[in-house]
This record gives C-alpha cells, sequence and structure tokens, in this order.
C-alpha cells in the first residue's frame, strides 16, 4: 500500500511540475507561437502558468510596432516579389516586368535577403522606417542650418576690429 501511495504522490508532484514550467503562448492572427509576434501585428499572450516578473517589460514586448503606411505598402510589395521567387521567378526575370527604379531598388533588396517571406517583410519594413527616420533627422538639421544661417545674416556684418599698428 505505501508503494501504492508513493507512485500516487509521485505522478501527481510530477503532473504539478509540468504545469509551472509551461511556456507562454502568443496568438499572432490565426497562428500560436512561444514568442511574441514579429510581424508588426499585436500579439495576444494566452494564459499562461508562468507569470512575468516585470509587467512594464511584458506591455512592452506585447505592444504594436509602428510602421508607417508608405513602408508597410512596400513590405506588401516585399511579399508579393517572394512569392514570385518561391515559384521560381528570378530575380532578372522580375527586373524586366518592374516599372520604375523603386521598384528594382526593391526587388534587389528582396532577393539579397535570406529567410522567409515574413522576415523578409519585416526586414523591408525596418529598413524603411529607418530611413524615414534618417530623412526626418535630416530635414531637422536642415532647418537648424537654415535658422542659424539667418540669425548671422541678419545680424549683419561682423564689425571689423581697428587695425593696430606695431611699433
Amino acid at each position: 500500500m505505501k508503494l501504492f501511495l508513493l507512485n500516487l504522490l509521485t505522478c501527481a508532484l510530477l503532473c504539478c511540475a509540468q504545469v509551472t514550467t509551461a511556456a507562454t503562448m502568443y496568438r499572432c492572427g490565426n497562428s500560436f507561437q512561444d514568442t511574441p509576434c514579429v510581424n508588426h501585428s499585436y500579439s495576444k499572450a494566452m494564459n499562461s502558468a508562468a507569470k512575468q516578473a516585470n509587467d512594464t517589460e511584458a506591455k512592452k514586448d506585447l505592444s504594436p510596432y509602428v510602421v508607417d503606411a508608405g513602408c508597410k505598402q512596400r513590405g506588401d510589395a516585399a511579399k508579393k516579389i517572394m512569392w514570385q521567387r518561391q515559384v521560381g521567378k528570378t530575380k532578372e526575370e522580375q527586373l524586366e516586368t518592374a516599372q520604375d527604379s523603386q521598384t528594382h531598388a526593391l526587388i534587389s533588396e528582396v532577393y539579397n535577403h535570406r529567410g522567409t517571406i515574413l522576415e523578409v517583410r519585416n526586414s523591408v519594413e525596418q529598413t524603411c522606417m529607418q530611413q524615414k527616420e534618417q530623412d526626418q533627422l535630416a530635414e531637422q538639421l536642415l532647418l537648424a542650418a537654415k535658422k542659424l544661417k539667418q540669425r548671422n545674416g541678419s545680424s549683419g556684418a561682423m564689425p571689423e576690429q581697428p587695425a593696430t599698428s606695431k611699433p
């Protein structure tokens, strides 16, 4: 009887241990995964036995990424290029059908990336957002330079110092 109770207690403890080591699951669209969504969509944490210690970190991980509408369209175009790549179209074939230089650049960028369709799309969107941030920073610097130039120009010419004669 003692052996039976010992086995029963061991089984109960093992079952409880499995529940406490369960990972957090995230719902990303129609799929479930153990990491937060990386495809710039909101990831919703499902029921979990393990709670995160820091709530602010959890909110930061689960917050949706902000993607500009233009970058989102560029990411979608990259996804379509990747679809064509997966069905066997070569880079040259896609470059022939491209209408403008921006599409040429996007096709080259997509073919230079390795990974899944989502990874390539996310990379293209991230690159686009970084470029927009750099452009915005450059615009702010130019505006500040113009203001500084106007301020120096409006103060007039610097008064010349009188020439001192040397003895």
